[in-house]
């Protein structure tokens, strides 16, 4: 165990624990202890690290382990026995017998990014639910990704299927060769890679566009944040702006979309020269409703905006992927989409019952759609439908609204 001095990351059974958004450091170390148990670390009996001992190590209060032990006791890990420590206790009730477990499979260079804990631990937490076990594997570098679902070859016996969250072509499906374990990739929309779970962004931009017309906008542009990571997430957010716009006979500014790719979101010049390019005084045909290319491009707009004496959304309603609080606004959101990740594990789990029941995978692809958070930056022009009516909110998400937010954002 050790401590980055830099970067705050602790590291506990060769796990880093980070400041993260959406996981406190309590339970990030409720999820590693939960992986170690089910791995098999410690036997039936055997004393785990003691609470001020732990604390010590990693530099946490006291307060911080002892929540995670507790919850560990309450879930029928383990049992304390007074001033003498904390003992694993025999398997948990709520597990079956066959002791199975789901594989969750990441890269060298995903190890600690804040996306990849989140999605761990909700494959944690669902796999709990549907009496599994869980068991995370680090793919080395140098690993033949042949042999990748081989059983025993990465794994242990015990895991029935394996959910990467690393994308590669698989070159041996299950079904294809003997002693081999089903698998799924749980991955962007983007990423070669099948059979996989993903977040239909592509219908989800299609959605947002669309929402605003039956709103009454008309003049409705798409702001590309070329700084989004992958040139492909961008064309399938484009794409979809682009399918709703067609489909209803509206204009697209080609103009502002492509001003839009030079505009430095870090940069508060660059982003106040394009808004009042969209905002020209006395032109009847302004822009009302702006789709941003990313969450940070929709925040950084709705930041900068009112120091120009925009109004948002009475001057210009934005919608974004993603969904986070407004700076200077009681509770306000912008609005946006999110993907319901609980929803998405059960996918992957029920993709893998597929293929261990059919032994072959007859499905390459699930999109799953996203949801769409009411949120306050979008405003009814000219229409008599009330955006911010709770039942146009399509939400039953498991999360907290800026949890799920942090999660896409990261």
């Amino acid at each position: 165990m050790a401590e980055n001095s830099l970067s705050k990351t602790r590291v506990l059974f060769g796990k880093k624990i980070v400041s993260h958004h959406m996981l406190n450091y309590a339970e990030q170390l409720y999820d590693i202890l939960v992986v170690e148990i089910e791995s098999g670390r410690w036997k039936v009996g055997d004393r785990l690290p003691g609470v001020i001992q732990l604390a010590k190590e990693l530099k946490f209060g006291t307060k911080t382990v002892q929540t995670a032990y507790d919850r560990l006791k309450l879930e029928s890990y383990v049992i304390t026995r007074g001033y003498r420590g904390t003992y694993l206790r025999d398997r948990p009730l709520q597990f079956g017998a066959a002791n199975e477990k789901v594989g969750i499979l990441i890269s060298e260079d995903q190890v600690g990014q804040p996306l990849i804990l989140w999605y761990e631990h909700v494959i944690i937490a669902q796999a709990r639910r549907n009496k599994l076990m869980t068991e995370i594997r680090v793919l080395p570098a140098d690993f033949d990704v042949r042999t990748v679902n081989e059983r025993g070859a990465l794994f242990g016996e015990n895991v029935s299927g394996i959910i990467s969250l690393t994308p590669f072509r698989m070159p041996v499906r299950f079904g294809d060769a003997p002693a081999t374990l089903p698998i799924v990739f749980l991955c962007p929309p983007f990423e070669n890679c099948a059979p996989k779970v993903c977040a239909d962004v592509r219908d989800a931009y299609y959605d947002l566009t669309y929402r605003l017309i039956r709103y009454g906008h008309t003049r409705i542009i798409f702001s590309e944040d070329s700084v989004e990571p992958d040139p492909l997430q961008t064309k399938m957010h484009r794409e979809g702006y682009l399918e709703a716009m067609k489909e209803y006979g509206l204009p697209v500014d080609k103009e502002l979309m492509k001003a839009a790719r030079s505009v430095r979101n870090s940069d508060p010049s660059s982003v106040e020269d394009y808004l009042k390019a969209i905002i020209r005084p006395k032109i009847s045909n302004r822009p009302t409703a702006l789709v941003a290319g990313s969450l940070g491009r929709g925040m950084v707009i709705a930041r900068v905006a009112p120091l120009h004496k925009i109004n948002i959304p009475r001057d210009l309603s934005i919608v974004t992927i993603g969904c986070d609080r407004l700076e200077g606004q009681n509770g306000g959101f912008i609005t946006g989409m999110l993907p319901d990740f609980d929803n998405m594990v059960l996918m992957c789990l029920d993709m893998l019952d597929q293929q261990k029941t059919n032994r072959k995978s007859d499905i390459t692809k699930i999109h799953v759609r996203m949801h769409f958070l009411s949120g306050d930056t979008h405003y009814a022009f000219n229409s008599t439908v009330e955006p911010n009516d709770k039942n146009d909110s399509n939400s039953p998400l498991n999360h907290n609204i800026q949890t799920l937010s942090q999660a896409i954002s990261c």
